[in-house]
């Protein structure tokens, strides 16, 4: 028993609860009838006649159904729509003191604390910038208890490892050349509002932190997610505007260069994406301004590598050679050699330095590896300007392609693209609805859940690099490369209602030599097409490099000499200074993605790049359709497939078997997934073969088996008796579900023949099959009939609806007679027209003279 004091706290967390969930309510994302979703797929299925949820909030009016977003194919002159955007503002050093830097950014209700911490060594025997950087959701953001065992926040889940890689690629940059201090920044979310993007405000929180902070770094840098709602381009949209658009674009820029971009879209044209990157560059103008005005720390010094003047003019001296040496191979070339003919460079450049300055180079091995890099790098980029590739191609030209698909037998899609060095094996495997990814987040209730029912996976094992390594496990570049290639995919597969499936896809590079995400793309849309899965149309990824001379860290200098290269190797992207991944059909873009290595790039470059990568991608998927242009018409016999059956919702209980046991059973023996979708009847057969589908649904049938009036059911004779016999369907018998109640009809000796039968076993005997027609039914009783089925004078056998005639004209004649005798059915028994005519209960003369003697 509860306390007086317990009964009173549960009482008052009754009352609580609905105002804590009219407050979490703001926080939930309308379910959007999407491929995600399946609440359309199943309404479709029962009706529309599910009861309405309880309202948690007060009722509001309604609002105006906003027009059906139109596609955007060509943008002649955007619609630019200015909205009024609550300032950022930022509390700097308030909180988190002893941090390097700190900042408690504020944004309409979101709230996200920010700090950065860099140590005051450098790490010299590492040659890059060692940074991390981590963005965490905190559950108590929303309101909300975390559901795990210990109730706390535990790893980090694939969404904030996302959002850590895209605020890492935008800081990185601005940081200055030769700094390699370990360098960590923490953006934890600590209020969450709905309209107000964390992820934007993360990345601008970041870049305050490290301007105001002592840490070097040329920021500052702003922030923007444009999104085109209803052919409109709106800058920082509202989660209900989020919901609608047709292209969603997160861009990052200093004031005069872009240095992110991550977008997908609905097959947005060039013009349009060109157009929404420039909206987004003007609008985070004022963003960079505040941050400007911000009080900031003096900026510590650090003490880079440096090269003494002679060391530098012997190795520039060694230039023009290694130029030549880089382009001496014959095209076409591989990975391999290419990878000796490097080696031989750096040995070449050893051997020379080692002449001269011998001793310093041994005491100082770090100063030898960047001296050495940064001469291989500077020859390779001077012969790209050139037009001087390392495998001979042109700037604009694709290495050459080579595809296959159904390599892979008993998988339901499956192929292989190569690009040059670069292949991937990709694989599609079809599931039934169920087994979508629930992706929960802090930011979201523990009920509240996306169910993505189609997603891709990207591996990366060493032997695609020629290296050993472990395998297993993902990190944080294969779930962002994975990412990227769903978000290319995932707009052209159909609707969950018209392609009620779960899709898994796999993209295992098998050799890596530059853009092995692109290449998955290619790949999955092919084994998408090889499984059966009827994309809009295929899809094709490119990826552009960029090369500029000189040292441009500074961010300022003006780019007057470049060159943009199409489908860039895996030295070029090491050596160069942008990768470019533009990814989409032959109607238009679906994703981008930008890193760049210098601290930023000139947004005109980046639009003359999507152009560039138009022109290869068309190339692409005009070679993919040789291939496979369209998805096969029939779907190979491997392919499993689903169905939906009805029973009675009152023997659910029944299929499921205590514990699970039936259920489990009828799976074991058909091969088939076995899903009871609600308490409405609904039960899902996802396997392969209509053999085991049908197998599957007589088993189910009967499992839920139960008599019904006015129904012929074939029937077994189990045991006779004197004054009848009970039987049980014919698929029950000699099974231990006949000796159950709910299988058992009753046979009584009256319903088996027109003639009366004198005894049961001169006209039944066990086991004898026969048809029978139940006349009553009620819980685990049921009643039968054999003359039911038999005409009364020549003794045919009488069809369903005869049968039923039949059976309606006798009741009709009883319930006659029943008036007659003044019976009537809802009158007690006890009552009667003539009482004293009802005849005594015992009237045999044994009862008698016991009476009498009794009386005595």
């Amino acid at each position: 028993m509860l306390s007086v004091s317990s009964r009173r706290s549960l009482a008052l967390a009754k009352q609580l609860q609905p105002r804590a969930l009219a407050g979490r309510s703001k926080v939930f994302e309308q379910h959007q009838r999407t491929f995600f979703g399946l609440g359309d797929f199943f309404k479709s299925l029962v009706g529309n006649d599910e009861p309405k949820k309880k309202q948690l909030e007060a009722p509001k009016e309604p609002k105006a159904k906003a027009p059906k977003a139109p596609k955007i194919d060509v943008v002649a002159e955007p619609v630019y729509v200015p909205r009024p955007q609550l300032p950022v503002q930022y509390a700097v050093g308030k909180y988190a003191t002893l941090a390097d830097g700190s900042v408690m950014a504020r944004w309409g209700d979101s709230m996200l604390l920010t700090t950065v911490v860099s140590e005051m060594s450098a790490n010299h025997e590492k040659d890059f910038l060692p940074l991390m950087v981590d963005y965490r959701e905190k559950y108590s953001a929303t309101g909300t208890i975390p559901g795990g065992v210990k109730r706390r926040e535990m790893m980090g889940t694939d969404a904030e490892i996302l959002k850590s890689r895209i605020v890492d690629r935008i800081v990185r940059p601005l940081f200055p050349k030769g700094y390699c201090n370990e360098t960590q920044i923490i953006a934890t979310v600590q209020s969450y509002d709905i309209d107000h993007d964390p992820v934007v405000l993360a990345v601008n929180s970041a870049s305050a932190a490290l301007t105001t902070s002592n840490i070097p770094w040329n920021g500052p840098i702003g922030c923007v997610r444009v999104c085109n709602v209803d052919g409109r381009l709106v800058c920082n949209p509202t989660a209900d505007e989020k919901a609608r658009a047709t292209l969603d674009v997160l861009y990052a820029a200093t004031s005069t260069r872009t240095v992110m971009i991550e977008a997908e879209g609905l097959e947005i044209s060039e013009a349009a994406m060109q157009d929404a990157l420039r909206f987004a560059h003007e609008h985070v103008q004022p963003i960079i301004a505040e941050q400007q005005a911000l009080p900031a720390k003096a900026k510590r010094t650090f003490t880079p590598l440096v090269v003494p003047d002679d060391l530098a003019a012997v190795a520039q001296a060694l230039l023009p050679e290694l130029q030549t040496r880089l382009s001496s191979l014959q095209a076409p070339t591989t990975k391999s050699q290419r990878q000796v003919l490097e080696n031989d460079c750096y040995y070449f450049v050893k051997q020379q330095l080692y002449k001269t300055h011998a001793e310093l180079l041994l005491a100082n091995k770090p100063l030898f590896t960047m001296v050495s890099h940064d001469l291989v790098q500077g020859a390779l980029r001077a012969n790209l300007l050139q037009g001087k590739r390392v495998d001979g191609r042109n700037a604009e030209q694709v290495r050459p392609l080579s595809m296959e698909t159904g390599l892979l037998p008993l998988v339901h899609g499956s192929s292989v693209f190569s690009r040059g060095d670069t292949q991937a094996l990709c694989t599609v495997t079809l599931g039934h609805v169920d087994q979508g990814l629930k992706v929960r987040s802090a930011i979201r209730d523990n009920d509240d859940y996306e169910l993505k029912n189609a997603m891709l996976h990207y591996e990366f094992p060493p032997y695609c690099v020629n290296e050993t390594g472990k395998i297993g496990g993902i990190n944080r570049r294969m779930l962002g490369h994975g990412a990227l290639a769903e978000k290319a995919v995932v707009p052209l597969l159909p609707s969950v209602l018209d392609f009620p499936f779960t899709i898994r896809m796999t993209s295992e590079t098998m050799g890596s030599d530059g853009s092995s995400s692109m290449a998955s793309v290619c790949g999955v849309s092919m084994a998408l097409l090889d499984a059966g899965v009827p994309i809009k149309s295929p899809v094709a990824g490119i990826s552009v490099g960029l090369v500029t001379p000189g040292d441009l860290y500074d961010g300022q200098a003006p780019i007057d000499e470049y060159t943009l290269l199409t489908d860039i190797l895996g030295s070029e992207d090491h050596y160069g200074d942008m990768d470019f991944k533009i990814a989409g059909s032959k109607d238009g873009i679906t994703a981008i993605q930008l890193d760049v290595k210098l601290p930023g790039v000139p947004l005109d470059i980046l639009c003359e790049g999507i152009s560039k990568a138009k022109v290869a991608r068309m190339d692409i998927l005009s070679q993919m359709n040789n291939v496979l242009a369209e998805a096969r018409p029939i779907k190979p016999v491997k392919v499993a497939s689903s169905t939906i059956v009805h029973i009675d919702p009152a023997m659910r209980g029944a299929l499921i078997g205590t514990g699970g046991s039936n259920i489990r059973e009828i799976e074991a023996a058909t091969s088939c997934t076995i899903s009871c979708k609600d308490s409405d009847g609904l039960v899902e057969i996802f396997g392969k073969g209509d053999d085991n589908i049908e197998l599957a649904k007589a088993m189910i049938a009967e499992s839920t088996f139960m008599f019904r009036r006015g129904q012929r059911v074939e029937v077994v004779v189990q045991t006779i008796m004197d004054f009848g016999c009970v039987v049980v369907p014919k698929f029950a018998y000699g099974k231990d579900s006949a000796n159950g109640k709910a299988k058992q009809g009753f046979i009584h000796i009256s319903e088996m023949a027109h003639s009366p039968v004198r005894k049961v076993s001169d006209v039944l005997m066990t086991g004898q099959t026969l048809d029978a027609w139940c006349i009553f039914a009620e819980k685990d009783s049921a009643k039968l009939s054999i003359k039911a089925l038999l005409h009364p004078v020549t003794g045919a056998t009488l069809g369903d609806a005869e049968a039923m005639q039949f059976t309606k004209e006798r009741e009709d004649e009883r319930r006659k007679q029943r008036a007659a005798s003044g019976f009537t059915p809802n009158s007690p028994r006890s009552t009667h027209a003539n009482p004293s005519a009802r005849r005594p209960r015992h009237n045999s003369p044994r009862h008698s003279n016991n009476s009498s003697s009794s009386s005595n």
